[in-house]
């Protein structure tokens, strides 16, 4: 799901002919970035980088290749994420790929090696050419990773600063189409306010509302102006006589029933009504069910438009509350992470092929062994959960409708 309201991508910013010609920029150089570094693990996996160990001129030759090929493939990745970049940017699942990649490139490879090679693993990984490999792949990812963290923490922050107006706000049944007024009554805290205080309720019905003279919500009476015929039957009543509008064919004009006609008095006075807030009347239909009341409201316009402010005041918090919980017991997280390393080391050299099973990988010792790389994976853990929270609350606030 894209997360601007726009859905124009680069095209709103760009001619379509510069969009084409970023794309096959875009298709070229990752083409090129998977060719370069297919050949660079075939030499690691194929055991051709190993085997030059000990030998000094087949070493320093292939120690130049590497340099050179990892030279090329510097630069295309470079093009492969700026273009990227122009062309994803507004799809939220690009930053987490991008972070998906670096991880994979960060740990995931040399915990591949360690599974599936594990007592050829020191040999493949050993001397200067297949250190420089490996110490390439971790500046790709590095390199992969920057851009993903950034692209995370805009997706949160766009989503946040339009408090989720898309899909789920716009895709209702009651209310559709109805615009928005700027001539209503304000509440000093959004999150409180009331539905004649949103900008979906009509000035003309707002004045004689039942819900609106009882200092009410709709959404708590269970009836409104967007469901319900009642609300503007009364609401049209007034005080005054209701002159019907002189509606002809050939003005153009379709007679919409007899809630403009003259005889409404009679109508309205047999609506059946209980007792409100502020000693009003509020109307109410018995041929409905609760819940079938509770599904008009989920899908009404001024209620989404409630639910709205509502994520917007709390998604801020939610998302935050993450990061600062683990800045706080940071130590605690620190240990769970060595603890779940330990784990994984126990659970993969028990499934080892190789059958070392009290061989503890040297990936999980230098991660739980180095302050910034287990500061890194947290990071990424936390961007992972802060996006986690924020889905439960959309979830919460625009699925279930608490």
């Amino acid at each position: 799901m894209r997360i601007r309201q726009s859905n124009e991508g680069l095209s709103g910013i760009i001619s379509e002919q510069a969009e084409d010609l970023i794309k096959k920029i875009f298709q070229l150089a990752l083409a090129a970035s998977l060719i370069l570094f297919v050949y660079l693990m075939y030499g690691l996996f194929s055991g051709d980088l190993a085997d030059v160990a000990g030998k000094p001129d087949a070493a320093k030759h292939a120690l130049a290749v590497v340099a050179q090929i990892s030279n090329y493939l510097n630069l295309a990745l470079v093009i492969t994420l700026v273009t990227s970049i122009l062309l994803y940017y507004d799809e939220s699942v690009y930053g987490f790929s991008l972070l998906g990649i670096a991880a994979f490139l960060a740990y995931g490879l040399q915990f591949s090696i360690d599974l599936l090679f594990a007592s050829e693993a020191p040999r493949l990984t050993s001397g200067a050419a297949s250190k420089s490999l490996l110490h390439e792949v971790w500046l790709m990812a590095m390199m992969i990773g920057a851009p993903g963290i950034i692209m995370v923490v805009r997706s949160m922050f766009v989503r946040i600063l339009e408090g989720r107006q898309g899909e789920d706000l716009t895709a209702v049944q009651y209310g559709k189409g109805v615009a928005r007024e700027d001539d209503v009554p304000k509440a000093a805290i959004p999150i409180l306010a009331k539905c004649w205080q949103l900008p979906f309720c009509r000035a003309g019905i707002r004045k004689n509302c039942p819900i609106f003279l009882a200092k009410t919500r709709c959404w708590k009476e269970r009836v409104g102006c967007m469901c319900e015929e009642n609300i503007i039957m009364l609401a049209m009543g007034g005080t005054e006589a209701q002159t019907p509008v002189n509606m002809t064919k050939e003005m153009g004009f379709v007679a919409i029933g007899d809630i403009l006609a003259k005889n409404n008095e009679d109508k309205r006075a047999s609506i059946q009504t209980r007792p409100g807030p502020h000693g009003v009347r509020i109307p109410v239909n018995p041929h409905i069910t609760h819940e079938q009341q509770k599904y008009r409201c989920n899908n009404c316009i001024i209620y989404n438009e409630h639910q709205r402010l509502k994520y917007s005041f709390f998604s801020v918090p939610v998302t935050l509350c993450v990061p600062v919980v683990v800045f706080w017991q940071f130590d605690a997280v620190r240990a769970l992470l060595t603890t779940v390393l330990q784990g994984i080391d126990k659970l993969v050299a028990h499934l080892s092929i190789s059958g070392n099973g009290g061989v503890s990988l040297d990936l999980s010792r230098q991660i739980a062994g180095s302050l910034p790389i287990e500061t890194i994976l947290i990071i990424c853990l936390v961007l992972v959960l802060m996006t986690w929270a924020q889905r439960l609350l959309e979830y919460c606030i625009f699925t279930i409708k608490i």
